[in-house]
C-alpha cells in the first residue's frame, strides 16, 4: 500500500510539473529577457519540491570541502577566496600546474575559463563574478548528505547575495581612448567608460552602443573585425563587428554586448574599456572618423530587480582610422653613451682597431620597423678618409655590419655625386642591413660607429693632429631605408646625431679634457683684478717632448702656451706657467715618453671698466728638441669650450 501511494504521488507530481512547464512555456516568448525566464524556472522547481513534501534532500557527495567563495575575483587577486576557488577547480578536474597558491594568475584564469565553458557559464573569459559564483555554488556539494531543509525563495537571476542595496545609476560617462588607430591594429582602446552606482551594488548585464563614421559611405562591418569590452585588462565580452547581421540596427550601426557579468560596487567608479580590431586594406570611406555613442544599459541590483537606462548615458568616443603606417617613423638622436671629444692614440707602424667615435640611438615610432640601409658621414679634416680609415663598422643592437662604400667607390643606388665627395675628406659610409635589424614599436636600439685606423706611416699618410667626426643629418637620413607597414619614405626618417670631434695623435702630446680644471677669484682693492687658474695634464706619446714656460696671448708665438681673454678688455694682464715636469734646462719643461705632467697657467687680469671675463686655453706648443722651440708643433685643445674658465665678474 505504501509503495502504491508513493508511485501515485510521484506520478501526480510529474503531471503537475508537466502542466506547470507547459503554462510557463506558453508566455515565454513574451518574456523580456532570458533572466526573467530563468527566474520562472527557478520558482517552478521550488514549487515541485514543495509538492514532493516540502523538503529537498541532497545525496550527491564530493571529495572536496565546500566553502563560500565570494565574488568578484579576477587577475592579480590573492587570499583565502582565491585558494578556495583554485581547490574547487582542481577538484573539478581543471589543471592549475602551480597548485592552490592563493594567487589569481594566468593559470587560474585559464582553468576558470575552461570550467565556465564546460558548464555553460558565459562569457567564458576567466572572470569570477556573481553569476559564476552561483554556478560554482550549485556544483559545490558538501562531503556528507545535507539535512532536509525547507526550500527558500530562489534568487532572481541577475541578483546576488554578495550584492547590497537597491542600486541606481549615478554616473555614466564615455570618453575618448586612442585618438588614432590604423589598419590591422588589434584590440586598440578606442573608448573609456566610467560607471558609478548609488544606493547599492549592481551587476551590469547588457550594454548597447552605436558606431558611425563621418563618411556616409562607410559601414562598420567593412572596417572592424571585432569590438570588445575590457575590465582590469581582461576581455569580458566581444562583438563580431564584421557580420552585418549581428547589428541591432544596421542603419545606425547599433550593437550589443550581452550576458555580461560586470559587478560595480556602490559609490565606486567602474572603469570599462572599449577595444577595436581593425581590418586590413580598407577603402577610402572606412579610413575616416568614427564615433561610438552609448544607447542603453541594463543592470540588476542585489534583489535581482532589473533596470534599463537609456537616458543619462553621457559622452562619446571619437577616433580616426588611418592607413597602416601613416604615423610610423624612424628617429635618430645622439646616444647618451656617445664618447666626448678626446685624443685617440694611433700607431705609426700598424693599424689601430676598434675605436668607437660616435654612438647614436635609433627609435621606431608607431610600428615595428625593419632597417634595410643606414648611411653615416665621416669627416677627417684636411686628410683623406681613405688615408686615415682602414674600415668602418656599425654595431646596431649588438649586431655588426661593415660599410660597403668608401670614398664614393662603388656607391650604391641613392648615393649620387652630390652625396659623395670625391675629394675624400668627407665620405658617406653605407651599411646594408637587409632587414636583419627590427626595432620594436616605440623602442630604440643603439648604433655604434666603430673605426679601424691606418697607421700613419711616420706622417706620410696623415699628419699628427688630424681630426675625425661622424654624423647623421638630413642628407644621410634621406638615404636610409626601412619597412614598417610599408616602405618608409625619406620624410619618415627624422632627427640627427652629430658626434664630437676627436684628435688623432701618433707622436706628440695629449691634453685630455678630463684632465683640465679651472678656478676663478678676484683680488686687489674693490676686487679690480681677476685671478684665473687653469690646470691641465700633458702626456707624451712616442718620445720625450719639451714645452717652454712662456705664456702669452700673441698668436705669433710658437712656444709655450697661448691663451685668450673673452668677455671684455683687460687693462693689464700678467701670467705665469708652471709644471710638475722637470726642467732639464732653465725655462723648459720635459715631459718624458709615456708620462703625464700637470701644467698650471695663472692669469691676473685688471680691468679699467667692470667686466665679466673668462680665460681660454688655445694652443700648447711642444717640440722634440730640448730647447722647446725648434720645429715646434701646436696642440689645439678641442673643443675649445671645454678648455676655458667660468666667467668672473671684476669691478673697475
Amino acid at each position: 500500500m505504501t509503495n502504491t501511494k508513493t508511485v501515485a504521488s510521484k506520478a501526480f507530481v510529474a503531471i503537475v510539473a508537466a502542466a506547470m512547464v507547459f503554462s510557463l512555456i506558453a508566455p515565454a516568448a513574451k518574456a523580456a529577457t532570458a533572466e526573467e525566464l530563468q527566474a520562472q524556472i527557478a520558482a517552478l522547481m521550488a514549487q515541485i519540491a514543495a509538492l514532493q513534501g516540502g523538503t529537498t534532500t541532497t545525496t550527491t557527495t564530493t571529495t572536496s570541502t565546500c566553502v563560500a567563495i565570494p565574488a568578484p575575483l579576477t587577475m592579480n587577486a590573492s587570499g583565502a577566496s582565491v585558494t578556495a576557488l583554485q581547490n574547487f577547480l582542481i577538484g573539478a578536474g581543471q589543471s592549475i600546474p602551480a597548485g592552490a597558491t592563493g594567487y589569481f594568475g594566468a593559470q587560474t584564469r585559464s582553468a576558470l575559463a575552461a570550467w565556465q565553458s564546460a558548464n555553460g557559464v558565459m562569457p567564458a573569459v576567466g572572470y569570477y563574478g556573481p553569476i559564476t559564483a552561483a554556478a560554482v555554488a550549485a556544483k559545490c556539494v558538501p562531503t556528507t548528505p545535507t539535512t532536509p531543509t525547507t526550500p527558500t525563495t530562489p534568487t532572481t537571476p541577475g541578483g546576488s547575495t554578495d550584492l547590497q542595496g537597491e542600486a541606481s545609476l549615478d554616473n555614466f560617462e564615455l570618453e575618448d581612448g586612442e585618438s588614432t588607430i590604423e589598419e590591422g591594429d588589434e584590440e586598440q582602446v578606442v573608448g573609456e567608460l566610467t560607471v558609478e552606482f548609488a544606493d547599492g551594488d549592481a551587476e551590469i548585464s547588457r550594454l548597447d552602443f552605436t558606431i558611425e563614421s563621418d563618411d556616409a559611405g562607410a559601414s562598420p562591418w567593412d572596417a572592424f573585425e571585432t569590438l570588445s569590452l575590457w575590465v582590469d585588462g581582461d576581455m569580458v565580452a566581444e562583438f563580431d563587428a564584421a557580420d552585418e547581421d549581428n547589428y541591432l540596427d544596421e542603419d545606425t550601426g547599433e550593437f550589443r554586448f550581452s550576458d555580461l557579468d560586470i559587478v560595480a560596487m556602490e559609490d565606486e567608479e567602474m572603469e570599462i574599456s572599449i577595444g577595436a580590431t581593425v581590418m586590413n586594406n580598407l577603402d577610402a570611406e572606412e579610413l575616416s572618423e568614427w564615433t561610438i555613442t552609448p544607447t542603453a544599459m541594463r543592470f540588476f541590483d542585489a534583489d535581482g530587480v532589473a533596470s534599463t537606462e537609456t537616458s543619462g548615458l553621457d559622452g562619446t568616443a571619437v577616433f580616426d582610422v588611418e592607413v597602416a603606417g601613416a604615423d610610423e617613423e624612424i628617429k635618430v638622436s645622439l646616444g647618451s653613451a656617445n664618447p666626448d671629444a678626446t685624443d685617440i692614440v694611433v700607431d705609426t707602424d700598424s693599424d689601430t682597431s676598434d675605436v668607437t667615435i660616435m654612438v647614436a640611438d635609433i627609435e621606431a615610432e608607431d610600428n615595428d620597423i625593419e632597417l634595410s640601409k643606414v648611411v653615416v658621414r665621416i669627416d677627417t679634416g684636411s686628410a683623406s678618409t681613405s688615408d686615415v680609415i682602414d674600415e668602418v663598422r656599425a654595431i646596431i643592437d649588438g649586431e655588426e655590419f661593415t660599410a660597403e662604400a668608401v670614398n664614393g667607390t662603388g656607391a650604391p643606388t641613392g648615393l649620387d655625386s652630390k652625396n659623395v665627395t670625391s675629394a675624400g675628406t668627407s665620405t658617406w659610409y653605407v651599411f646594408d642591413i637587409d632587414g636583419d635589424i627590427t626595432i620594436d614599436a616605440d623602442s630604440e636600439v643603439e648604433m655604434e660607429v666603430v673605426v679601424d685606423f691606418n697607421d700613419t706611416d711616420d706622417g706620410v699618410r696623415y699628419a699628427n693632429g688630424t681630426t675625425i667626426k661622424a654624423s647623421v643629418t638630413q642628407t644621410e637620413r634621406e638615404l636610409w631605408e626601412g619597412e614598417g607597414a610599408d616602405d618608409l619614405a625619406a620624410g619618415q626618417f627624422t632627427g640627427s646625431a652629430v658626434g664630437d670631434e676627436h684628435t688623432l695623435v701618433a707622436e706628440g702630446i695629449l691634453v685630455p679634457v678630463d684632465g683640465f680644471t679651472s678656478e676663478t677669484d678676484t683680488q686687489g682693492q674693490d676686487d679690480t683684478t681677476g685671478v684665473f687658474t687653469l690646470e691641465f695634464e700633458v702626456t707624451a706619446v712616442e718620445g720625450d717632448f719639451y714645452i717652454t714656460d712662456n705664456a702669452t696671448t700673441s698668436t705669433a708665438v710658437t712656444n709655450g702656451v697661448v691663451y685668450s681673454v673673452t668677455g671684455g678688455t683687460a687693462a693689464t694682464l700678467t701670467q705665469s706657467l708652471t709644471s710638475t715636469a722637470d726642467e732639464d734646462s732653465v725655462g723648459v719643461f720635459t715631459v718624458r715618453e709615456g708620462e703625464t705632467e700637470t701644467f698650471t697657467l695663472v692669469v691676473n687680469a685688471t680691468v679699467a671698466a667692470s667686466a665679466s671675463l673668462r680665460v681660454q686655453l688655445d694652443e700648447i706648443w711642444f717640440s722634440a728638441n730640448a730647447d722647446g722651440t725648434t720645429s715646434s708643433e701646436a696642440y689645439l685643445p678641442t673643443p675649445v669650450s671645454d678648455y676655458r674658465s667660468s666667467p668672473q665678474s671684476i669691478n673697475s
